[in-house]
């Protein structure tokens, strides 16, 4: 057919080589090629810090989200998804420009994450606002797309199902008790009389702003007569009581964390380094007693973040150089050509002066574990699961990864330092010496089990694999085939009939598909975590330097808890009385 060569269409030489060539599917451009990721955000972090995940950022949504359905259920209206859309949608409108438009003096620390920024932002300077104004794609929002199922866990609603007979989501005890608490905060402000009718018309400027003064998220940090008191036991006590005591661990552990080298800033990658060495080359974080345990898990789940990107940089490295080889993909490439591709680029050369990094020169017939004594020979990783890990920024394992990172070439030197950083990581998780000081974290360390490459299952095949002494070349070997190609052909044909193969075994051979791999770590929910901690009243921002801890922060991380009973009290008014019994 002449129209199926035409440009632009997906078929044609341009695209996709002889006809003969072309893939079943469309291929996706997809993210976890080898699922990896998703045992760190879907397994692993749940358990750090149940009901707050890298997108629920600020706390005040609960009370806002919560007002809103309250707002929804005690009016005359349809119980359905698409009324409550037209109820929903104008007041998230406002309370996203009213967000941008605050003059408050707290304003200043407030992050980033606030709903509908990315339409709203533009119009900050404009008179008026339209309240039905498409800020966002989502029908339901941030609420729909972030935040009710956090809200489910924490008990603030009731998620509509045929199980439960709700026709829409609902607010319950605890959610109309935040909704009253934010109702009272707002109800002097002149937006408010809009609101109380339906906000169809445009709303002055001045009226967003007066509103903010009340609503803004950055407010609740000091609303101790409405909401805050209430977020705060929420976030303490509310939910299943596993999750309940994980929660509160880890937001005490990142209170206590923020007093190590208080005159620096503390960003992710901070967060990282600390969490794992438990110092950033100066001084040392000394966690208190009671916290051992949630910061030995903190540390395990760094070191599995090391571990995961190991696979997923090797897979970019295969991926680009068979790409480079085969004419981006255009015949496949013989599995011998492929490991002869590797011994060629240790052989070539393995310094990369733009690394950083001091490694020892070695051949693709170098043993491994020659190449580990060396690495060991400058680096002290005798420290126990408890003890702070001393630094060398020229080869211990951030150092590594940084290298790999940044410096984004397919070479000798990039496989070198991927095995250091992965012998690095069994000597601190995978050893049978190193077993009994993490037997509390074992669950998390075999996280991912068979199908999702778990570090104790693989740590044990490691170290069957080092006592046969392999070369480097035998190891990457052994990783490429079993752990990464073998990975991502199970995880890509899961996600058929999206085509989200960058590699794939053919007979004998690999046939390589011009996709992007992207390499990261997952994100280790630091922002949402050091800003719930912030905007909950109990810590000056982790961005600025001479961190503090307030009066209740310091209460908490110190006496272990806060009094409980203030959710409680504040929901009685709203509990639903059951009926007699005889």
């Amino acid at each position: 057919m002449p129209a199926a060569t035409g440009k632009g269409t997906g078929w044609g030489w341009d695209q996709t080589g002889p006809a003969w060539g072309v893939r079943a599917f469309a291929p996706k451009s997809g993210q976890d090629h080898l699922g990896l990721g998703s045992v760190s955000s879907d397994r692993i972090l749940p358990a750090l810090s149940p009901g707050i995940n890298v997108l629920t950022v600020h706390p005040r949504y609960w009370s806002f989200y919560s007002w809103v359905l309250d707002e929804f259920w005690v009016r005359e209206l349809p119980r359905t998804r698409r009324a409550f859309t037209d109820f929903y949608r104008p007041r998230e409108a406002l309370f996203a420009m009213s967000c941008h438009v605050c003059e408050a003096p707290e304003h200043g620390t407030l992050l980033a994450n606030v709903v509908g920024s990315r339409r709203v932002g533009p119009l900050v300077d404009e008179d008026m606002f339209d309240p039905g104004f498409d800020y966002i794609k989502e029908p339901l929002g941030g609420y729909g797309l972030y935040y009710r199922s956090a809200m489910e866990q924490t008990g603030v609603v009731i998620v509509a199902r045929p199980s439960n007979g709700f026709p829409f989501d609902a607010p319950t005890p605890t959610g109309r008790a935040l909704a009253d608490a934010f109702r009272r905060a707002i109800a002097g402000t002149r937006l408010m009389v809009a609101l109380n009718s339906d906000p169809t018309n445009p709303i002055p400027r001045d009226d967003l702003v007066d509103f903010a003064n009340s609503a803004c998220l950055c407010q609740l940090q000091v609303a101790t007569d409405y909401d805050l008191p209430l977020l705060q036991d929420l976030f303490l006590h509310s939910g299943v009581s596993d999750e309940t005591t994980s929660r509160s661990q880890t937001l005490r552990f990142l209170l206590d964390l923020s007093q190590c080298a208080p005159a620096w800033p503390i960003y992710q990658d901070t967060f990282r380094q600390l969490i794992y060495f438990r110092t950033l080359g100066g001084p040392e974080y000394t966690p208190r007693p009671e916290l051992l345990d949630v910061a030995r898990r903190w540390r395990v789940y760094q070191g599995r973040e090391y571990f995961a990107f190991v696979f997923n940089r090797l897979l970019r490295w295969v991926t680009r150089r068979g790409l480079d080889e085969t004419e981006a993909g255009l015949t496949p490439m013989p599995l011998e050509d492929v490991w002869e591709l590797v011994a060629d680029a240790i052989n070539d050369g393995t310094h990369n002066p733009d690394m950083n990094l001091e490694l020892p020169s070695v051949t693709a017939d170098t043993a491994a574990g020659d190449l580990l004594r060396e690495l060991k020979d400058g680096l002290d990783i005798t420290g126990s699961a408890d003890a702070p890990w001393p630094r060398d920024e020229t080869r211990d394992e951030h150092a590594l990864y940084e290298a790999c990172r940044y410096v984004d070439v397919d070479d000798g030197a990039t496989l070198v330092a991927l095995l250091a950083l992965l012998l690095l990581v069994r000597e601190r998780f995978g050893l049978p010496e190193r077993a009994a000081e993490f037997i509390d974290e074992r669950l998390v360390l075999a996280e991912g089990g068979a199908l999702r490459i778990g570090m104790s299952r693989f740590m044990h095949l490691l170290n069957q694999r080092m006592l046969r002494n392999p070369t480097l070349a035998e190891l990457l070997q052994w990783l490429i085939q079993d752990f990464v190609i073998v990975q991502h052909e199970r995880v890509a044909a899961a996600k058929l009939p999206d085509d989200t193969y960058r590699l794939r075994r053919v007979g004998g051979s690999l046939r390589f598909f011009p996709q992007d791999v992207p390499v990261r770590l997952n994100d280790s929910r630091f922002g949402a975590l050091s800003t719930m901690v912030h905007e909950l009243g109990w810590a000056t921002p982790f961005a600025l330097s001479n961190r503090k801890l307030t009066r209740s922060g310091r209460a908490l991380l110190v006496d272990g808890d806060l009094p409980a009973g203030a959710l409680a009290a504040a929901s009685e008014q709203f509990e639903v009385e059951k009926p007699a019994t005889t």
